[in-house]
């Protein structure tokens, strides 16, 4: 703020652009569905892969990183901060796809929740390293040298370790053609190049261009409404509370330092952390014991009681922080409620982020673009205009509100386990 002779109003909305472009980047991202081989890639994979398309976003990321930390203006600072925005969409929209060809159904819970978890860990971490490398070395801009330094080092390991997940269904379904065994009855390729080549141009074109909007459908199936609207409203709850605590305790009468007001950020953290074992290892285990019981026979909304300590706690720890923020020298309360929110990320919302794509699992990649879009632009529209929102209505009553909506919006898991029989039947309509 100083630096750069801007607003707090303005110095928050270079987190909120941040979040936009984490979703809108998701739009260039399309899926491209191929029934009769159960093929699912995103178009930039389409046309390069999984592999090459998060080396090549990895890449412009850490360019987006050097150029923040040598940004002169405000302006330049936004715009790289956008540049990083979109790069990181791209990677963040591919990993529910790679995790759903990665891992099998009675582990995805577990495995999506280290991916939710890291996504949110990275973000209660991030002030915390900020603000002691601040304190440290005495220049924020060193925050961003030392992160392109890290976001290098992950490029070369994404370089050397990364595999492509892009399998043929159809050859793990139907087996391999071992040598001697039946080969006559693989069939032979066509003569016919050039007119082979034509057809399936005319018809990549079109799945290409049909892919770009299936996405935008499935928001009417209910799963994948309630599970963004969710998601976008913890993800929108979180950034405005780390705005506003920013905001409160640097400002006079308190004037904190960056690495106290960081270790703000621990509250948040333990909650994640603590959230890890009930929206992953619980949402799995309900989930393979009601198999078992069936027979056999699976169904996703049998993981979605493990929601219920999020739904409980998540809201109620934005009660918590409007409460305490009235008389910021209670720190320890707002970390309590901080982390109580945060909470619901791991514990509640990537319970239905799972839930969702294995309801549609062959949809994931749609899934995943369409949560991406979602959550982002939703975090994005209700922390744009936070600092207002808090200077006319005051802590208790704005997140009060925040909590009542958060509240209302679990609401509507019920129906989901309700009509869980109609909507099953209904998703296996749509896939």
């Amino acid at each position: 703020m100083q630096g750069f002779h801007c607003t707090g109003n303005e110095a928050s909305q270079l987190g909120t652009y941040v979040l936009l472009t984490l979703g809108l980047s998701s739009l260039s991202i399309r899926a491209n569905t191929d029934a009769a081989q159960n093929f699912m890639a995103l178009p930039l994979t389409f046309l390069i892969g999984k592999r090459y398309t998060i080396i090549v976003s990895v890449t412009v990321f850490l360019a987006a990183n050097i150029w923040s930390g040598e940004a002169q203006s405000y302006e330049s600072l936004r715009s790289a901060r956008i540049l990083g925005g979109m790069a990181g969409g791209l990677i963040e929209a591919l990993t529910p796809t790679i995790l759903a060809e990665t891992f099998p159904e009675r582990h995805l819970a577990k495995a999506m929740v280290v991916y939710v978890g890291f996504l949110a860990v990275g973000a209660a971490l991030g002030p915390i390293i900020s603000g002691a490398i601040a304190k440290c070395l005495g220049e924020w801009r060193w925050f961003n040298r030392v992160m392109s330094i890290a976001v290098a080092v992950n490029l070369v390991f994404n370089i050397l370790m990364l595999p492509e997940t892009t399998h043929d269904g159809t050859s793990l379904n139907g087996g391999a053609v071992l040598g001697g065994q039946n080969e006559d009855e693989v069939p032979r390729k066509t003569e016919c190049k050039t007119e082979e080549n034509k057809i399936e141009n005319v018809t990549s074109t079109a799945k290409t261009i049909s892919s770009a909007e299936q996405p935008l459908k499935l928001i009417v199936l209910p799963q994948v409404l309630v599970t963004v609207i969710i998601f976008g409203l913890t993800i929108g709850w979180t950034v405005i509370a780390s705005i506003l605590i920013s905001l409160i305790y640097t400002q006079p009468p308190l004037l904190w330092e960056p690495l106290s007001i960081g270790l703000l950020n621990a509250g948040s953290l333990v909650g994640i952390i603590i959230g890890l074992p009930i929206g992953g290892a619980l949402a799995d285990m309900l989930f393979n014991r009601a198999t078992r019981r069936s027979n056999g026979m699976t169904s996703p909304v049998t993981r979605l009681p493990a929601l219920l300590p999020g739904a409980l706690l998540s809201p109620a720890g934005c009660v918590v922080m409007g409460f305490a923020l009235r008389d910021p020298d209670n720190y320890i309360v707002v970390c309590v409620g901080w982390g109580m929110l945060c909470f619901g990320l791991t514990g509640s919302a990537n319970v239905l982020l799972t839930y969702a794509i294995d309801c549609l699992p062959t949809r994931a990649a749609h899934i995943g673009v369409l949560a991406n879009v979602t959550k982002n632009s939703i975090g994005f529209a209700v922390s744009y205009g936070a600092v207002n929102w808090f200077r006319k209505m005051g802590p208790v009553d704005q997140f009060s509100t925040m909590a009542g909506i958060l509240w209302g919006s679990y609401l509507l898991v019920i129906p989901l386990w309700v009509l869980r029989r109609t909507l099953e039947g209904f998703g296996a309509r749509i896939e």
